[in-house]
């Protein structure tokens, strides 16, 4: 404790020197031009409540949902000014909607909603104080799979009927869930062609590992691809390996294969840090679905990729993550679509595309969050206040 106090009294440039990753912070893929503010105004009692909870949360500040052809043209926002946070979309099946995941009841609070692609008819579809995410619509169109952390605080998959709201959890059960003392996520479901399987990767029976190969304080994921029918039987592992992790898959159009992206359990630290995520690769790959063999290898190429989808059999639309050569690539063509979008997703013919664009500016401070205890209010804060009295 005295060593990082004398530290701070030594003043910053000596904190950099003892700091172990400080030779790391010239290569950060960060705008460093957003600095803290320091005028901070105490919290006024909240009547009726406990108190609040001051929460710095560190994420962007604004999302709002984009569609454009498959090369990037004729791009439009699809809710315009009726955007209220919204990210991690789908196209439904037959084209003419979107299902995505917005925060407009809560910041902080994740639900699903859909919307015709021209942004009219916004229709809740699952609005808990849980944490519902990655919605995908069934290939008739009746069903939406989606990891919801409702009952057990933990992502599990699961599925509403579209047309009576009734929901079913798809992996809280026996057989299906992993070990206690153990990670125990579901998440990322995806529908076969036919209706018949969601794919989904999953932590289950991992362990709890740090970065750094496991020496280090930031968590890291070691995850598979795991396949269970609508029903909830037929519960089977698709494919893993030791010290890998598998995720965000997707079909195929002729239900033969899965691809995913493939990253070393390090990597999962590496590709979300913006000290390490330009100096970070792994690859696309898939795997026959019936078998769990066959893996290719669909990429060769530097940097971190994700979100892949098949635009035809042939095709692979994916997120190259970071860099100058940042966006939506594909692995069949020389087109692309460079720039900060996230969580790419193509409709079923492969035309168009539908991602993310974030913004960054800091929130008002003391802006209101969501709060999950109905006795404490929380509130946004990016540097404590200088005086509690």
């Amino acid at each position: 404790m005295f060593f990082f106090s004398l530290l701070a009294l030594l003043g910053p440039s000596v904190c950099q020197a003892a700091c172990p990753y400080a030779h790391l912070a010239d290569t950060r893929d960060l705008d460093t031009s957003i600095k803290p503010r320091s005028d901070v105004v105490l919290p006024r009692a909240v009547p009726g409540k406990k108190g609040i909870m001051l929460l710095n949360r560190i994420n962007p500040s604004s999302s709002q949902l984009y569609i454009a052809n498959a090369d990037g043209t004729n791009e439009r926002s699809l809710l315009g000014d009726k955007s209220d946070y919204e990210y991690h979309a789908s196209f439904h099946p037959d084209g003419k909607n979107v299902v995505f995941t917005t925060e407009r009841n809560g910041d902080g609070n994740s639900d699903i909603y859909m919307v015709n692609v021209d942004g009219s008819g916004l229709t809740p579809i699952a609005t808990t104080p849980s944490v519902e995410d990655a919605a995908v619509i069934s290939p008739n169109g009746k069903y939406a799979a989606y990891a919801s952390t409702a009952g057990v605080y933990t992502s599990n998959i699961w599925l509403t009927n579209l047309e009576t709201g009734v929901t079913r959890n798809l992996t809280n059960q026996t057989g299906v869930t992993g070990k206690p003392e153990s990670p125990n996520g579901f998440f990322a479901p995806a529908w076969s062609p036919d209706g018949e399987w969601i794919v989904f990767s999953s932590d289950r029976n991992t362990a709890w590992t740090g970065h750094d190969n496991g020496t280090g304080w930031e968590h890291t994921q070691e995850l598979a691809i795991y396949a269970i029918t609508p029903e909830g039987t037929g519960f089977r592992e698709v494919y893993s390996k030791p010290d890998y992790t598998y995720g965000s898959p997707r079909f195929s159009p002729d239900g033969k294969r899965v691809v995913f992206y493939e990253m070393t359990v390090q990597a999962t630290w590496d590709a979300r840090s913006s000290y390490s995520v330009n100096s970070t690769t792994n690859q696309i790959v898939s795997v026959d679905f019936k078998t769990g063999t066959d893996l290719v290898q669909h990429t060769n190429t530097s940097g971190v990729k994700i979100y892949p989808q098949y635009v035809s059999n042939t095709d692979i639309g994916y997120l190259l993550k970071g860099g100058d050569n940042g966006g939506i690539h594909y692995t069949s063509s020389t087109k692309k679509i460079l720039g900060g979008m996230r969580s790419p997703a193509w409709s079923a013919d492969g035309k168009y595309v539908i991602y993310e664009k974030t913004g960054w500016e800091i929130r008002p401070l003391q802006k209101e969050l969501w709060s999950w205890d109905s006795e404490w209010d929380y509130r946004f804060m990016d540097v404590f206040p200088r005086s509690l009295s």
